[in-house]
């Protein structure tokens, strides 16, 4: 009988190293696999605080900023959960849960949604009084997406359950079989319309009906690469980016590539090889992706052609690449946020947002800055100039 582990992957550098069940360990401490320090460039631009906010206690795969309007709803493990202007920072509501959260935050601006170590999924209203608690089925730690009076989470069995929104009785659940591993990385549903599209095991992204969770179609973005159990383990990571009529995404040891989205299903429009763990981000005519390894690279949307890549992060537990005005931005496993050039690469400036602590929550492009949510628990909105 094969060992079952569960790959982890984030922000955190060592995360790359270890495997966090079983003590499987990957890469037996090999230098090559070891961050390396910060290189000297020519500053062109500067971070700086627009605003920062505390809201709690540490943070993890499963927490995400969620914006609604001039609103941010943010969550932290040690069970707080805020409501935030998006403006200035100001916290308009916080409610302590007497929880440790898995996850969050998921919400439509009129539920709020987190879930707890314990499988329980929680429901606050738009006062961040509690409206509603039950039961997963099992721990949930990819946040919620809500939309259609439906809430919809992934536990980390895979299973995809709906809940009524407004007093949580359960509506479909979908499984699939599911491999001896999985990878625990930052991953993100995404509703758009009547579909949900979530990852599931073995590299695949499903739609499901939003309101039966029929299955619609999916797409193979990612293979099983060799014969061992590492091998073997693949997902889709971040969140689904829509693009036009199609859409693109990235996968842990697969490809990263764009779709066209038909009646009749997702047909591949190009695909390259690369891992990742935290998914892509876009701009115009670009596409953005930060490997395991952290590389940086630059892909044409449309037809795939490679526009440039940077490797001066090299094993630096990149966070998902963002787009503010000109310039492309990651977070690291140290805190820095490192800003480059969107048109061709060049490392323009860094500035340091996480206290020294890994950035592991996705960070967020809005219209006044980029939002980051800290490994201290601090929302921290970075302008650039």
């Amino acid at each position: 009988m094969k060992k079952s582990c569960h790959r982890i992957l984030s922000g955190s550098v060592l995360a790359l190293a270890v495997a966090a069940m079983g003590g499987c360990s990957l890469f037996s401490n090999e230098s090559r696999f070891e961050p390396v320090d910060l290189t000297q460039y020519q500053q062109q631009v500067n971070g700086f605080t627009v605003w920062s906010a505390s809201i709690g206690s540490g943070s993890g795969f499963g927490f995400a900023p969620a914006l609604v309007g001039d609103s941010v709803y943010a969550a932290t493990p040690d069970g707080s959960v805020v409501k935030a202007s998006l403006s200035n920072g100001a916290i308009q509501w916080k409610t302590k849960l007497d929880e440790s959260l898995a996850a969050g935050v998921g919400t439509d601006g009129n539920v709020v949604i987190v879930t707890t170590t314990k499988g329980k999924v929680i429901a606050l209203d738009s006062t961040g009084t509690l409206l509603w608690t039950t039961n997963a089925s099992t721990v949930v730690s990819t946040p919620a997406a809500i939309a259609g009076g439906l809430v919809v989470v992934r536990a980390d069995d895979y299973r995809v359950q709906a809940f009524n929104a407004q007093n949580g009785e359960l509506q479909w659940s979908y499984l699939r079989t599911n491999p001896e591993m999985a990878l625990k990385a930052n991953s993100r549903m995404l509703i758009d319309g009547n579909q949900v599209l979530v990852g599931v095991p073995t590299g695949r992204l499903v739609s499901l009906d939003l309101q039966t969770g029929t299955p619609q179609w999916d797409i193979l973005a990612a293979t099983i690469q060799g014969p061992t159990d590492l091998d073997s383990v693949t997902d889709v990571v971040g969140q689904p980016l829509l693009s036009g009529n199609g859409l693109c995404l990235a996968t842990y040891q697969g490809r990263v590539g764009c779709y066209a989205i038909s009646a009749n299903g997702a047909q591949p429009v190009w695909n390259q090889p690369f891992s990742s763990a935290v998914g892509v981000g876009a701009a115009g005519s670009s596409l953005y992706a930060a490997s395991v390894h952290g590389e940086v690279r630059a892909y044409n949307i449309t037809n795939g052609q490679e526009l440039w890549t940077d490797q001066t992060l090299t094993n630096r537990g990149l966070t998902n690449p963002v787009v503010y005005g000109n310039v492309l931005a990651t977070g690291d496993y140290e805190g820095y946020v490192h800003f480059y050039s969107a048109a061709d690469g060049t490392l323009l400036g860094r500035v340091s947002a996480g206290s020294g602590r890994a950035i592991v929550s996705p960070m967020t492009a809005t219209n006044i800055g980029i939002l980051i949510q800290n490994g201290s628990g601090n929302l921290v909105m970075l302008g650039v100039k």
